[in-house]
């Protein structure tokens, strides 16, 4: 974890913060707190296993604490997401469910609630494949990308749902019978513009996560590229439905982890090309890409902007657990 400063400067200046003592931990699925002064994100513990952790972004140096969640030595939990209630929403392997088309080698997660004032953990979603990327909306809502499989062509059939932050709720937001987008990876609400968000767009046998960047506007339509507004690059050129696994192979520029900032503009990860490394960049509705850091001998992903954030309306809890029937 580094912090990038000095961004008017020439050579933008980069302050580690943390990094883990196994030797080749993974660190990323970062979310800051409403107030900025907390830091979630999933790193691997002594055990090689994902865990969720929590550190304080102005106090670098200091051991990040590993959050309360399913500590079983044979369940990775990862992506944690702040709600507005300060409940955290995590991905876990404690289903114990596993890919079909890989005989289960490959396990998935769901989405699982954290109370952290009771320790109380309960499943939301239960789902037969993958949840990924949770977020919260400005109305209080989660949104996520879910992915069905049974009985449907399953490389398109990443759908992105919303629900409330109880588990009720649950629908689709974007994509349903659709054979294009066929994954919307990272999906962010476009702040003062609900209900519009960017993701980005990838196949399936394709480039792990990584894609294109789109603005959808679900108002104009939530099927194939109905509410489709923009790809950026392509101001003014209309986004075209493909029907493909390998959508994106060979679609430059690619882009990780896009965080609209509100107008036109897009803090992200980007590879303009494959003989460039990653790099952090503000993009625009308007194809401008402006670099704001790279550098040759490290990929820069996942940038946050570190500023506090508008809380979203608390939705109130319906759910029952000592309830025998279904409301």
């Amino acid at each position: 974890l580094v912090m990038l400063s000095d961004l008017r400067a020439a050579v933008p200046t980069l302050t580690p913060l943390w990094q883990p003592s196994l030797p080749e931990a993974y660190v990323g699925d970062l979310c800051l707190h409403w107030d900025a002064r907390r830091l979630m994100f999933t790193s691997n513990n002594s055990n090689g296993l994902y865990r969720v952790y929590e550190m304080a972004p102005d106090r670098p140096g200091v051991s990040p604490r590993e959050i309360l969640q399913i500590d079983e030595p044979d369940v990775d939990n990862y992506t944690g997401c702040w709600l507005a209630d300060d409940a955290v929403l995590f991905l876990s392997t404690a289903t114990m469910i596993g890919v079909p088309c890989v005989r289960g080698s490959s396990h998935i997660a769901h989405l699982y609630r954290l109370d952290p004032d009771r320790g109380a953990i309960r499943r939301l979603t239960f789902d037969q494949e993958h949840n990924w990327c949770p977020s919260m909306l400005p109305d209080g809502r989660v949104l996520y990308l879910r992915w069905e499989y049974s009985d449907i062509p399953h490389f398109v059939a990443r759908i992105l749902f919303a629900m409330n932050p109880d588990g009720t709720g649950q629908r689709e937001y974007y994509g349903s019978k659709s054979y294009w987008p066929n994954s919307m990876f990272f999906a962010r609400p476009i702040p003062g513009e609900p209900p519009r968000f960017t993701a980005v767009v990838s196949g399936h046998h394709d480039c792990a996560r990584m894609g294109e960047l789109i603005v959808f506007d679900p108002a104009r339509g939530r099927r194939e590229a109905e509410g489709a507004v923009q790809r950026i690059p392509g101001r003014g050129q209309p986004v075209r439905a493909v029907i493909a696994d390998r959508l994106v192979s060979d679609s430059w520029p690619k882009y990780l982890h896009p965080t609209p900032l509100g107008g036109p503009y897009i803090l992200t990860a980007c590879q303009p090309d494959a003989r460039k490394p990653w790099g952090i960049y503000l993009a625009d509705r308007f194809d401008n890409l402006t670099l704001i850091c790279e550098d040759p001998r490290l990929q820069l992903v996942e940038p946050v902007l570190w500023q506090p954030a508008p809380r979203p309306p608390v939705i109130p809890d319906r759910v029952q657990p000592a309830a025998r029937t279904a409301a």
